[in-house]
This record gives structure tokens, C-alpha cells and sequence, in this order.
């Protein structure tokens, strides 16, 4: 990327840091203010560190060991910094952590730590007028005590006792000591030294102190690195208890078997008995073709399964008899009193999960396992099998730490069953085993630090000599271990060490960029504030809300008093004020949804949380899916009076795909790895000719036609990539007898797109994915559908069979790899893939039957010029440095499939074509990004608005109207505005975008519409908001459903009219606005932001934005001088 922003220099900090103080006396305005800046210090000065920073506290310490700062000034940044954590963490501006008069007497106090800290960090001096506002004494009171049940700490350093750490909660950088041993538990932590690195952060659970010493009962290493339960206890095997276990898990092809269907099935068949309890059972045909319907493709890929549902129909017999059993022996327990699978997100303890089931009253707790129990049992006695009761353990501790209140409450009765619902007589309760709780944390800790190990270079190369002898450290023997385990493993490892070295450096530098993302995904980035799963503990209520990632002071619709029977989806009502063009939510997503006390703050942390999807939203309301619906409605009646909050939520599977298809791509077919590899030329056909006539497409078809490995479409914007593209390859490979066709793309809206153009064109098709995820217009094509139509597996099969185009997102094909066990597909077409990331393609890449790859051709449809795939990792983060991989193209992770190989085979008419003519963008508006991003290669088609003339102007001279009815393409300079609340926030620049929405209205009445007349794009959420009030103090109805939205999200879409604000008022905010810029091979400065936002517009494109700042940028500045030259370029001064 060219360096086209330099990072903030201390001058705009110092000034900010002004400006904060004279918006006293709102001291909630004032520390907001400082909180800003130095949150802002922090990222940009930890912005190049490898290190995990996760949370204020711990960039903060990195800076002060980093930079070496004297211990008065790190006592003093870090008061300055507990201050502005309480200050800032509360709702709705207040200032409940220190009261006002607090904050006002520590104000200048503060002030003078954090100009020291800018002074110290950047080295330079503090101005002398802000010096001189200094308080005169050096001494503030203000102390802090230990809080809370646990402690965070950074480690400094470590021996053989104990290890000297930081404390977040202390105001002095002195260490404080923790003794390895000593505590109430009699647990030894010293293993922990063979974890340790400077920095890592630590969990000191329900410490004692004695001598300045601290004893701890419990540590968590990483602790902002949940690792999940269950993944945990399948670590516990008989041949050992190691995060390599993990690892090899990661990595194992996914095995669709009867006894997974059961488990699955027989989780669903607990849930159906605590629901239908005490009213007349479901019938078990209901509850087979529910679960058919939702697991088609795995029943057709083990066959008709007969021992399946005489399996089932026994453990549904045992699971009614256990729980009749213990309603009877166990006076605590309450059927209907249940959360059906809660989850829980423990920061405390570094732990998430799911339980299977928990009452109410957190006094009953259930685990069931459809698979054996132990294999040393007698008659009537069974036994656990160790890793399920470290699932169940590790539960408990949740409940015992977590909810110690709620527990203490309960006079620490807990109830830990496990279910085995194989047996007649298969439920175990259980109690708690401090020592194998040990061994489960100890292997949480280790797995949580070879996670961020897999994150450094050769971080896998373990994989390289690990050997199944390696991984059996507790000796197993016997045919077990032989004739199953042994080979399972060398199943994983032989692909790695058979691989050619190119092979094995692409499996294992992608293996670390995934490891990266996922660990992101957890902790955040340094690319985006306020992300990470992590940010729903580290970061505030108002950041939140800023960052659009949270709705909160939610209230129940529904379901209430008289709802009656399963709970499946909640109604919530927005507050009467509520900002919902702030948020970051589409229906689709996944969330959490979880209650708190209207006297308290949102925090997931607290409470067991609902996983759900977004069914529908509208200005009032939200309505959730429950993916585990709920017996009746007494868990949400009991919380009526509750507030509730969403967020967003976070699947390890997520991930799970992404390491596997890696790994299936080492047993791929040969000739598959070695044309991604670049080791063989893809071949073409001359022979073969067309069959359709597709006009002035027939030479991009007969070109797709003869590729016989892969065929690369350049679709620039307008071009009609997915129109012409997409439909005449896949009509021209309809033509072909026997054929059959695999549609994909990232996004669930770009397949929906597909999914469109194929019903306007009368191309039946089948859709793999869920129904939440598609438009309504798909719905009748998902699978899901043709299920409830189908007579049985046989009928179904015959669908498929017969079904000759299939639809689905990336993801959900990757999930669903076993549809190529049934079907083969002559070609496979992936739209925007210069959008998607070499691993969620590898999975469809490395698709093989008996040695055949599932799929024989990929025609690939994108254009690199527009945004990129989303990556969290900075280019010096997931730059290849390997001269082998740079060999064939591979230079950036980050890159598309699409890309590197447009890189090496871009002067290939046999297997590239770009298209040329657009049809969106009239020929004035088209002529900057034509020129500056396309080397003047395209032109119109021309279609009649992309010619036509404007009429003559006869109304006021120098006005607004002027500008919309003379001009194709404008440019209007505003000056940044005096005052803000945020940076993010530009109101000059929304009033004069919203006169120029209302004259575009006032031009176009007649024919206005909403979704095709104008749309507005800007850079942040927040001045969407800002943008959306401006327009609605003109109080024009029509105009309330126009889209404004960032770049991001309108990237595919288009308008008549396009008013472009850029928003930005700092010279380091141009660091976002020019994020996606790269050097084209011909070494012109590509901005694709810039680029995807002036080709949305058809007839008229107007931009408006401060040029003093602007012009700072290469790009910018030749935008500029472009509108300039051409008289489109207008002063806000003399026009509003």
C-alpha cells in the first residue's frame, strides 16, 4: 500500500485535549472528551505491536514499559486512566463512578497526566498555554482497593515461586507478587512458567493477600481468550491431555456418521420432553421429520439410517424415564422451571459453553450424552467417562464463580447430572472434583496460549514432525488405541508430511493467517476500534452504542403472561429514542439476547444469554429467532421487568471450516493442487464451440467454453458481471447434456442476486442455506422446502439428482461438503471473488470423490478494484515473506484467489476477459474512475440516460437547484466545523447533503422513489444518524426511507442520484478513509473505497467534503484538481 497517511502528530492531541476542557462544567463531556483522545494515543502508538493488546490496561502498561517512563508518571497516567474507565462506563452520559464534584476537582489533575503522557510518548513539549492551566499542587487523593472476585495482571516477569505482575486496578506501577502455590486449593500453578511471554494477561481468581503476596484459588491465562467447554473435554482421551489434541481436532476432516445424527438427534428429543412435559408427548414421526428437515443432506449422505430411529425411539423412551425418575427422587427438580440450552460467556474464568440444560434457580444442572458411558461398569452400575465429567465440572465451576451470588444464595446447593441416555438407568449425578477441575483449567490455560502461538510465524510447525507416537503421552495400548485412535491420527498427519514443500508452506502460512482472524475474532484488531468479541467487556456502553453493537434498554413484546406453548421467536420494543442508523445489525445476523436490572449496565457476562438470528426489524421493534426455542415463556415472564439487550455473537465454527478445507486441500487431487499452485498451465479446448447465441457476449462465452481448468471475468462496475456474466455461462453450460452447475458467492445478498436473475430467466434451482438468510422471493427454491415436499430420502435424492443448478453461500457449502458424495458438477461459477479469501474457497477447491474432483471447472467474477474481502489482519501481519510462496503470486494472505491468479495469468485471453462496456454511469460521471482507476479502458454501452443532455437551467443563479440541474458531477467544499461531539460526526457537512436530498426530491417529485432515486453514502454510522436528522427536520415523508449507509454496504447496489460525504475533519481519520488502496501493477494508486462510491451513481454523482484535508491524499488531490478543471468544483459558502 502507498503511504498515503502519515500517523496523528502531538499537536492535534494537545489542541483536542484543549478543546475537552472548556466543555466544562459537563464533566461527563469533559472526560468522554479526554477518554477519546487517549483511547486514540493508545491505538495509534500500539498500532505496529504484534502483541494481543487486549483492553485499555494493557496498552497502556505496554506503552509505559515500552517507552520506559518514570514511575511518578506511570502512577499518574494510570489514576488518569481508572478515572476515566469509571467516568466513561456509564449509561446515558452519567458519571455514576465518580461524582461530578469528584470528576471537576481531578479535571486539571487529569489534564496535566495525559498532556505528560502525550509529552512523554510522542517527545514533545507541552505548549506553553496549556501548562500554564496546570493545578499548582501535584498530589490528588485518590486510591484504589481491590474490586470484584477477581484480579487482571500483567506479567512482568516470573522464577520458580511466583510471578511479578501488574495490577489493573493499581494507580503505581509496582509488581505485585503470585505465588504459584499456597492457595486455599492446594494447586500449583508453576506450569504456568512454560506459558508465560511479557505482557501475557492473567485472571488471579478470589486471591488472599498476605505479606503483599497473592495467593490465588484459581488462574486464567488469556483470559479474554474464551475457550469453549466442550472443546475442552475432547481433549481428555485415553491417550492423552494436550492442546495438541486440539490442534489435530482442528484439522480433522468432518465425518458425517449415524452416531453424530444421533447425538444430534437425541439433543433435540431432551429438548422436545422438558417442552412437552406434562402435556401429551410429540409424536416421534413430527419429531423425525423435523429433524429430517434439517439435516437432508447428512441422511442422504449415510443412507436411510433404519438403527438410527430405532436408536432414537429407545433413548426417547430412556430420556422420559429419567426425567419421571428424578422428578420423583430429587425434590429440587422442576421440569418446566428450564433453560433449554443457555449459553454463557465467563471473562472471568476464560471460559464459554453451552448447557444442555439448567433450571431456573441454577440448582439442577444436566448433561446428556447419547454416545457409551465408561466401559467399567457392572450390572446396574455405570460409570462417567472422564471427559464428559469434565464437561459437566467445568459447568459447576461456572455456576460456583460466575454466579457465586446466585450460588451463595442457593446455600451452594448444586445439583450436576450427567445423562446417559444409551441406558435405561443412565443418569449420574455427580460431585465436584477439585483436582481434575485443575487438570481441565491447566489444559484451558495451555490451549488458550498454543491458540496465540499458532498466530507467530511457524506456529505449525509442529505439524511437521508430529508423529501419532508423539501425541500418545500417556502410553496407550491395546486394539483401541491400535486398530481406531492410531489411525484417525495418521489419517490427519500423513497429507502434511507426504505434501511436496510448496504444498506444505501454502497449508501451513494459511494456517497461520486463519489462526490470526480467528484469534481476532476473539481479542480485536488494531485495524477497527471497538472489535473482537472481547470488546463486549472492555468496551463501554457509549463506545458500544457508538460502534453500532449493541441495542440496549430493550423491553419484551413477546412473548408475555398469555403466551402459551414453545417459545421460539421474541418480540423486543426499541426505547422511544433510539438511534437504529447507528446500529451495525441486518436481519440474518446471529446475536445474543440477555436481560439486566434497569438500575444496571448491559453485560453479557452476568447472566446465562439466548443465541438467536435476526428475523425482522423495523423502526419499533426487533423480532429474534431462538436457536433453542424454550419450553413455555416463565424465562422471559420472570424477567418482565428486566431491560434487555442484543449483541452481536461470535461461532468457533466459523472458523472450523476454514482450517479443515486448508487441510483437505493436502488430498485434493493432484492435478487440482498443482493448478493452484501454479505448477501446471490451465488448459483450453479450441475445439469446442457455442451452442447459444448471447450477441455481443458470444465472444466472452465461446472463451468461458473452452477453459477447461478455470476462466477469470473482470466485471468493472456497471459492466453487468453477475446479468451477463454469470447468466450466459450458466446458460450456455445448460445447454451441454448432463451438465450440472454450482452458483456461489460471500454474501447472502450477492446470492440472492443470483437467486433473482435465475428466477427472471426461468432457471430452476436449488438453494443450500437457511431461510432467515434469504429473500422471500428464494424461499420456495431451500432445501429445507423441497424437504416438506419430499415422500421420504428416496423422493429428495431424486430432487437433487434431478436439480441441475444449486445456490449457496460460500459458508454454507463449506458446511455442507457431503452434497459432493451425491453430486458431481461440471462447472462452478463464484461471483465477487475478488471478495473472498483463498480458505473459504479451499473447501469447493479440494471437493473429491474416489480421486475426482467434485467440481471440473470454476469460472471466477469479480474485479479487484473494488473493495477487497474483509481481513482484520494489517498487511504486516499477513504479508508472505517466503520466497517460494512469492513464486506463485502469493505475497499477501489477504489477497483473493482471484487476484493472484489474474496476477500470473492476466495477459491470458484464454482463460481472462475483462468486460468494457458499463451501463450504469453516465459518460460524465464515469470519466474520473475510467481514467484514474482503469487506464481509460472502459466505455459506455450507451444506453440512453448514460448520453442524455440536461435541460437548461431558467431558476435562481448560484443556488442549490443550479448545481443538481447543471451539473453531472459536483464537488462542494466545506470548511470543518468549529464544534463537535465527535469526529465521526460532521453536522456542516449533513445540512448541506440533506438541502441537496431535499432539491433532488423538489426535481424529481413526481417519479420520486425511495430505493431508486438518490442514495447517500458516508463513512461512519454515526453521521448516518447525523445525515438522517438533518433530512427529517424538512419533514418530507417521502424521503424517510432512502438508504444511507457507508460504502461497505452499497457496494452491488446503485442510485439515480449519489450524494457522496466524506466526513472526515482529522488529518488521521484519512488513515480509514483510504484503507483499501493498493498499487496496480502498472503502479497507478488504486482507491477502491473511492472508486465502489463515484460508480453507484447513474445520472448524477455530487461530493461534498473539506479539500484542505482532502488534498492531503495523492487520490484525493487528483480527484480535485479533476472537478476543478471542469468547473465542478463549488464553495459551501456561496451556494447554502
Amino acid at each position: 500500500m502507498p503511504a498515503t497517511y502519515e500517523p496523528e502528530i502531538a499537536a492535534n492531541l494537545y489542541a483536542e485535549l484543549a478543546e475537552a476542557l472548556r466543555l466544562r462544567p459537563d464533566m461527563a463531556a469533559v472526560y468522554n472528551a479526554f477518554n477519546h483522545t487517549f483511547q486514540r494515543l493508545l491505538y495509534q502508538k500500539t498500532d505496529a505491536s504484534r502483541l494481543n493488546l487486549a483492553g485499555t490496561f494493557a496498552k497502556t502498561d505496554y506503552l509505559l514499559k515500552e517507552h520506559r517512563a518514570p514511575k511518578g508518571l506511570a502512577m499518574a497516567v494510570n489514576d488518569t486512566r481508572v478515572r476515566l474507565r469509571k467516568a466513561v462506563r456509564t449509561p446515558h452520559g452519567q458519571t455514576a463512578g465518580d461524582s461530578p464534584l469528584r470528576l471537576e476537582a481531578a479535571c486539571l489533575h487529569d489534564f496535566r497526566n495525559l498532556c505528560e503522557f502525550v509529552s512523554f510518548i510522542y517527545k514533545t513539549p507541552i505548549p506553553g498555554h496549556l501548562a500554564a492551566m496546570f493545578p499548582s499542587n501535584r498530589e490528588y487523593g485518590d486510591t484504589l482497593a481491590l474490586v470484584g472476585e477477581y484480579v487482571r495482571v500483567i506479567a512482568d516477569g516470573w522464577d520458580d515461586k511466583a510471578m511479578y505482575c501488574r495490577r489493573e486496578d493499581a494507580v503505581d506501577d509496582e509488581p505485585v507478587a503470585v505465588s504459584f502455590t499456597g492457595g486455599i486449593n492446594g494447586y500449583d500453578w508453576s506450569y504456568l512458567k512454560d506459558l508465560l511471554y511479557e505482557n501475557a494477561q492473567l485472571n488471579i481468581v478470589r486471591p488472599r493477600e498476605k505479606g503483599g503476596v497473592l495467593y490465588p484459588e484459581l488462574i486464567v491465562f488469556e483470559p479474554d481468550y474464551l475457550v469453549d467447554i466442550s472443546a475442552i473435554a475432547r481433549c481428555f482421551t485415553n491417550y492423552a491431555e494436550s492442546p495438541v489434541v486440539h490442534l489435530l481436532n482442528k484439522l480433522q476432516p468432518q465425518q458425517v456418521t449415524e452416531p453424530l445424527l444421533l447425538g444430534n438427534l437425541a439433543g433435540q428429543l431432551l429438548d422436545e420432553a422438558i417442552t412437552y412435559s406434562g402435556k401429551e408427548c410429540r409424536p416421534y414421526r413430527d419429531s423425525a421429520m423435523e429433524f429430517f428437515r434439517n439435516n437432508a443432506l447428512n441422511f442422504l449422505a449415510i443412507g436411510r439410517g433404519h438403527d438410527l430411529h430405532k436408536n432414537a425411539q429407545l433413548q426417547r423412551r430412556n430420556i422420559h424415564t429419567a426425567l419421571e425418575s428424578l422428578e420423583k427422587s430429587l425434590e429440587r427438580f422442576s421440569i418446566s422451571d428450564a433453560f433449554v440450552e443457555p449459553s454463557f460467556f465467563s471473562e472471568m474464568l476464560g471460559l464459554q459453553g453451552r448447557m444442555d440444560y439448567l433450571q431456573l434457580d441454577f440448582k439442577v444442572l444436566m448433561e446428556q450424552k447419547s454416545g457409551k458411558c465408561a466401559f467399567s461398569f457392572s450390572n446396574d452400575e455405570i460409570k462417567e467417562r472422564e471427559e464428559h465429567y469434565v464437561q459437566l465440572l467445568l459447568y459447576m465451576l461456572i455456576i460456583r464463580y460466575n454466579y457465586r451470588d446466585l450460588y451463595e444464595q442457593n446455600r451452594r446447593e448444586l445439583h450436576a447430572l450427567l445423562l446417559y441416555s444409551k441406558y435405561g438407568n443412565g443418569l449420574i449425578e455427580l460431585p465436584f472434583a477439585p483436582q481434575l477441575v485443575f487438570r481441565a483449567l491447566k489444559l484451558r490455560n495451555g490451549m488458550a496460549r498454543a491458540d496465540i502461538g499458532y498466530t507467530e510465524p511457524h506456529g505449525f510447525d509442529i505439524l511437521e514432525t508430529l508423529i501419532p507416537e508423539i501425541v500418545n503421552e500417556k502410553n496407550a495400548r491395546g486394539t483401541l488405541w491400535e486398530r481406531y485412535q492410531r489411525p484417525q491420527i495418521q489419517e490427519v498427519l500423513a497429507p502434511i508430511h507426504n505434501a511436496s514443500p510448496l504444498e506444505r508452506a501454502y497449508f501451513l502460512r494459511f494456517l497461520t493467517f486463519i489462526a490470526n482472524e480467528h484469534a481476532m475474532a476473539k481479542l480485536g484488531n488494531r485495524t477497527k476500534e471497538n472489535s473482537g468479541f472481547a470488546a463486549k467487556w472492555h468496551d463501554s456502553l457509549e463506545e458500544k452504542r457508538l460502534a453500532g453493537n449493541i441495542y440496549d434498554s430493550l423491553s419484551i413484546v413477546s412473548p408475555d403472561t398469555g403466551t402459551t406453548g414453545k417459545i421460539e421467536t421474541v418480540v423486543l420494543r426499541f426505547p422511544a429514542v433510539t438511534d437504529n442508523d447507528m446500529s451495525n445489525f441486518r436481519v440474518g445476523d446471529i446475536v445474543i439476547l440477555y436481560p439486566y436490572g434497569r438500575d444496571e449496565q448491559p453485560d453479557a457476562r452476568k447472566t446465562m444469554v439466548f443465541r438467536c438470528s435476526i428475523k425482522k426489524m423495523t423502526p419499533e421493534e426487533i423480532t429474534l429467532v431462538l436457536r433453542a426455542p424454550q419450553s413455555d415463556n416463565r424465562v422471559f415472564v420472570r424477567r418482565k421487568d428486566c431491560l434487555w439487550a442484543v449483541e452481536h455473537d461470535f461461532f468457533e465454527s466459523s472458523y472450523s471450516s476454514l482450517y479443515r478445507g486448508m487441510h483437505a486441500f493436502l488430498s485434493a487431487p493432484k492435478e487440482r493442487r498443482d493448478l493452484l499452485l501454479l505448477q501446471r498451465e490451465p488448459q483450453t479446448d479450441a475445439s469446442r464451440m457455442l451452442k447459444g447465441d448471447y450477441g455481443a457476449f458470444n465472444e466472452l462465452s465461446l472463451r468461458v467454453k473452452r477453459a477447461k481448468d478455470f476462466f477469470l471475468i473482470i466485471g468493472p462496475p456497471g459492466t453487468g458481471k453477475t446479468s451477463y456474466g454469470l447468466l450466459n455461462t450458466v446458460k450456455e453450460e445448460l445447454l451441454e447434456e448432463g451438465s450440472s452447475i454450482l452458483l456461489t458467492s460471500f454474501t447472502n445478498r450477492a446470492v440472492d442476486e443470483i437467486c433473482s436473475k435465475l428466477h427472471s430467466e426461468g432457471i430452476g434451482f436449488l438453494r443450500i442455506g437457511g431461510e432467515l438468510n434469504c429473500s422471500a422471493a428464494c424461499k420456495d427454491c431451500l432445501l429445507s422446502e423441497k424437504v416438506s415436499e419430499s415422500n421420504g430420502i428416496e423422493s429428495l435424492a431424486e430432487v437433487i439428482a434431478a436439480t441441475r443448478v444449486i445456490v449457496g453461500t460460500t459458508a454454507s457449502l463449506s458446511s455442507n461438503l457431503q452434497l459432493f458424495r451425491l453430486k458431481r458438477f461440471s462447472l462452478a461459477v463464484v461471483d465477487e471473488a475478488s471478495q473472498i479469501l483463498e480458505p473459504h474457497l479451499m473447501g469447493l477447491l479440494s471437493a473429491h470423490d474416489g480421486g475426482i474432483p467434485a467440481i471440473s471447472k470454476f469460472v471466477f467474477i469479480g474485479d479487484h478494484k473494488q473493495l477487497p474481502a474483509v481481513v482484520q489482519q494489517k498487511e504486516e501481519v499477513s504479508r508472505v515473506g517466503d520466497p517460494v510462496l512469492n513464486a506463485i503470486h502469493l505475497t499477501d494472505c489477504r489477497l483473493s484467489l482471484f487476484e493472484r491468479l489474474l496476477r500470473r495469468y492476466g495477459g491470458d485471453a484464454g482463460v481472462v476477459f475483462m468486460l468494457r462496456k458499463q451501463g450504469r454511469m453516465h459518460r460524465e460521471i464515469a470519466m474520473f474512475p475510467n481514467l484514474a482507476f482503469y487506464n481509460n479502458r472502459l466505455d459506455v454501452v450507451p444506453l440512453p440516460h448514460q448520453e442524455a443532455q440536461l435541460p437548461a437551467f431558467t431558476g435562481v443563479p448560484g443556488s442549490v437547484a443550479e448545481i443538481i440541474a447543471t451539473r453531472r458531477m459536483a464537488f462542494v467544499a466545506v470548511p470543518a466545523p468549529q464544534r463537535t461531539p465527535s469526529e465521526k460526526v460532521n453536522r456542516s457537512e449533513a445540512d448541506i447533503i440533506a438541502a441537496m436530498v431535499v432539491g433532488i426530491y423538489g426535481r424529481e417529485r413526481e417519479v420520486f422513489d425511495a430505493d431508486e432515486t438518490v442514495g447517500i453514502i458516508v463513512p461512519y454510522r454515526n453521521q448516518i444518524a447525523t445525515v438522517r436528522n438533518a433530512i427529517a427536520a424538512y419533514g418530507i415523508e417521502a424521503l424517510e426511507g432512502i438508504t444511507i449507509d457507508t460504502v461497505e454496504r452499497y457496494q452491488g447496489s446503485q442510485r439515480r442520484y449519489i450524494v457522496y460525504g466524506f466526513t472526515v475533519q482529522r488529518y488521521y481519520q484519512l488513515d480509514f478513509l483510504t484503507a483499501n488502496v493498493f498499487v496496480d501493477t502498472d503502479g497507478s494508486i488504486i482507491d477502491r473505497k473511492l472508486n465502489v462510491a463515484m460508480t453507484r451513481a447513474k445520472e448524477h454523482l455530487f461530493m461534498v467534503g473539506n479539500p484542505k484535508l482532502l488534498e492531503k491524499d495523492p487520490v484525493f488531490r487528483h480527484l480535485l484538481d479533476f472537478v476543478r478543471g471542469r468547473g465542478e468544483y463549488f464553495s459551501s459558502e456561496d451556494v447554502f
